[in-house]
């Protein structure tokens, strides 16, 4: 029983962040957008669903309206740079440095007697229903259904994702991430494919809030702080252990590199490694991540090399 705790804490931990490494996969890597937006998207999504439940709504469409805002972060990083002509960076850290305001000004619909709130704390007992509190059999079972419920999000967002970007639309967003001029020379709209990819990339990382605050219960203004670093490295991690020899590939190694991610840290902190040093083990795996295409090339130039002197030897 300890043994599955464990699992399903870094999958619970880990499938969210599967949606999170998806969407900023889609800026960084299929549109070549440099956005900086994830970490507010993640906490709109997240306030706005957890502030949508405390007051009774359903959790399915807490959750629709969690990935909604958080593609509206994403519409505007992509109005500020392709409209106002605000460069990549700076677009994405003007949304970010006010998604914090925006936050606190939506928890603050959880307070009687405050216009602005820092968290909402949600409970069960309080019949605060969420996605995965509607499906429990039993208190045995919670983690269990969360991480189905979890698993089926997760999978059909991969699915949707995949042929969406199989479509002619889709093809057009990823010739913009390309070759944008060649793009533009074919006859496709780049500013609006940028803004789509933007606000769908933007969505997913909503969405991700919104599973990630109901499993936590809880969501306050530091909530989102660290998730653009953890999204880079599930990135990284995927791309260099499992690959990226096709777009479906692809976005299923980043899934698991999402997986891997947590499954690292959470080993590394029941072995004792101290929580106060996670920044640490964050940059130590970035680092390990980046590494592993120039160690996977050294050790096939070395057994090359070796078959190569076998095969002289032998002659």
């Amino acid at each position: 029983m300890y043994v599955l705790n464990i699992i399903f804490n870094i999958l619970t931990s880990g499938l969210p962040c599967c949606l999170l490494a998806i969407g900023i996969f889609l800026t960084f890597r299929v549109l070549d957008f440099a956005d900086l937006t994830a970490e507010g998207s993640f906490l709109l999504g997240a306030a706005l669903t957890a502030a949508c439940i405390y007051n009774g709504m359903n959790p399915f469409l807490a959750t629709l309206l969690g990935m909604i805002v958080g593609s509206a972060c994403g519409i505007v990083t992509g109005f500020l740079n392709r409209v106002l002509k605000i460069p990549k960076l700076l677009s994405g850290i003007i949304t970010l440095t006010a998604s914090a305001s925006i936050a606190m000004l939506i928890m603050g619909i959880t307070s009687p007697t405050q216009i602005f709130a820092m968290q909402v704390p949600l409970s069960l007992n309080a019949g605060h229903q969420t996605i995965y509190s509607i499906f429990y059999p039993g208190n045995q079972w919670n983690k269990l259904v969360e991480t189905i419920v979890m698993v089926v999000v997760v999978v059909i967002v991969i699915v949707a994702v995949y042929y969406f970007f199989g479509t002619e639309y889709g093809m057009a967003i990823r010739a913009t991430g390309m070759n944008e001029k060649m793009a533009r020379s074919q006859g496709i709209n780049t500013t609006g494919a940028t803004i789509t990819c933007i606000a769908i990339s933007n969505g997913l990382i909503g969405l991700a809030g919104a599973l990630y605050v109901q499993d936590a219960l809880s969501v306050s203004t530091v909530s989102a702080t660290g998730y653009l670093v953890i999204g880079l490295a599930s990135i990284l991690i995927g791309e260099a252990i499992f690959g990226k020899r096709s777009f479906k590939n692809w976005l299923i190694s980043v899934a698991l590199g999402a997986i891997l991610y947590f499954m690292i840290i959470t080993i590394a902190i029941r072995l004792g490694f101290p929580t106060e040093l996670k920044s640490l083990l964050y940059a130590i795996l970035i680092a390990i991540a980046l590494c592993i295409p120039l160690m996977k090339s050294g050790i096939q130039s070395l057994i090359k090399n070796i078959k190569a002197r076998k095969e002289k030897a032998a002659c």
